[in-house]
């Protein structure tokens, strides 16, 4: 946070990082009747993140680097809304998101976003709301949101907002490959219910370890059930994963429902 100096006054300008995540592991366990799937998911925060900048305003107004994201269906705007209404507040405030992410790639840009307005709005307005209330509501808008107001490693389980502290992955560099194509979410997982892979079942390999804290363990445990019918669809997703590999990555997989590739690596210069 910082102090930014007016002409008769101060006004306070926060400034939040919102990390995009990777899914180590995901699995589609089953759908519900109201259309979301249940979902077993190991999920972790990355360095890339965008910048939310909050200040106050008469208006909740919204503006963002990235010229389409700058309208009232952007998804921090949403979740500004929902607070000022589930909060009754009157306050506005101007969000100003600056954008690193890459835009519907699988990395939970826009659930990072709502999840940094959140956090940097509960601070400006003083509600001082605990965290498992911005995440009830964030729920409502986006299935990451809850995540990305906790962060670090977690487990996601029903349709994302059950989660459950993991050991923490061990340092390591992870490289984001993201193919110039658009996958749309609802086709993954409308192929899903069509085709109706087998699930994984297998997260508490990953889980495990996780606990031992054995990077390359975790490098052979990644797994994505999403990734079995994108890559059908998308054979850009299959190269840039044999990119990572061939390149000296010691393991890649699909993020979500893509089209983005991570690569874990033992180290920078791998």
């Amino acid at each position: 946070m910082r102090l930014v100096s007016g002409a008769n006054t101060y006004h306070t300008m926060l400034s939040i990082k919102a990390h995009a995540k990777i899914n180590l592991y995901l699995d589609v366990i089953s759908r519900y009747p109201n259309g979301y799937h249940q979902i077993e998911s190991v999920m972790q925060s990355i360095s890339l993140h965008d910048l939310i900048e909050i200040s106050p305003a008469q208006e909740l107004i919204v503006s963002c680097t990235e010229e389409t994201l700058s309208g009232e269906e952007n998804l921090a705007f949403r979740a500004a809304l929902e607070l000022r209404k589930q909060a009754v507040v009157k306050a506005g405030a101007s969000l100003n998101i600056i954008k690193h992410i890459p835009v519907a790639a699988g990395l939970a840009g826009g659930s990072a976003d709502a999840a940094a307005a959140l956090t940097g709005l509960n601070i400006l307005w003083g509600l001082n709301l605990p965290r498992e209330e911005l995440q009830g509501i964030g729920a409502g808008l986006g299935a990451d949101i809850p995540f990305c107001l906790a962060g670090g490693t977690l487990l996601a389980q029903g349709k994302g907002d059950i989660l459950t502290k993991l050991n923490p992955m061990p340092d390591t560099a992870i490289v984001v490959i993201t193919p110039p194509l658009h996958v749309s979410t609802a086709e993954i997982y409308h192929a899903i219910d069509e085709e109706r892979p087998a699930p994984l079942n297998a997260k508490d390999t990953i889980v495990e370890a996780l606990s031992g804290r054995d990077l390359g363990q975790i490098a052979v445990s990644l797994d994505n059930l999403l990734e079995t019918v994108a890559l059908k669809r998308y054979p850009a997703i299959s190269r840039a994963k044999q990119l990572g590999v061939t390149a000296g990555g010691i393991g890649a997989l699909m993020s979500g429902s893509g089209p983005t590739v991570f690569i874990l690596c033992e180290d920078l210069r791998s």
